[in-house]
């Protein structure tokens, strides 16, 4: 059984349930890898999530560790301030549509 580390909400209420090493073992479409053998965890990996900054620029990338520490993960006016970045069949990915994969909140299970 692989054991949930970190869980990560999205503003549309989405949530990604994340190994110690950011591995995806549970996404709210239905996929469930609780019982998975550690190979078919690695094809798709969180490697953490970045600052959204002014005129389209991101930040540098916030290991999982780091980025449960942080106190407000949005804007004032309610938009996410950060997101995802991912390792998905070996193709690092950005979430791009902030709106709908921006991430809402985070939190490191004990």
């Amino acid at each position: 059984m692989n054991k949930i580390h970190y869980t990560i909400s999205t503003p549309y209420g989405n949530k990604y349930e994340l190994s110690k090493e950011g591995y995806v073992i549970k996404y709210s479409n239905g996929l469930n890898k609780e019982n998975a053998p550690i190979e078919d965890l690695k094809s798709w990996q969180v490697l953490g999530i970045v600052e959204l900054k002014p005129f389209g620029n991101i930040g540098q990338l916030i290991p999982l560790k780091e980025a449960v520490k942080i106190k407000n993960y949005k804007f004032k006016n309610g938009k996410p301030k950060y997101t995802g970045m991912d390792l998905d069949h070996g193709t690092r990915r950005l979430w791009c549509n902030t709106n709908y994969h921006g991430i809402a909140n985070m939190y490191a299970n004990q």
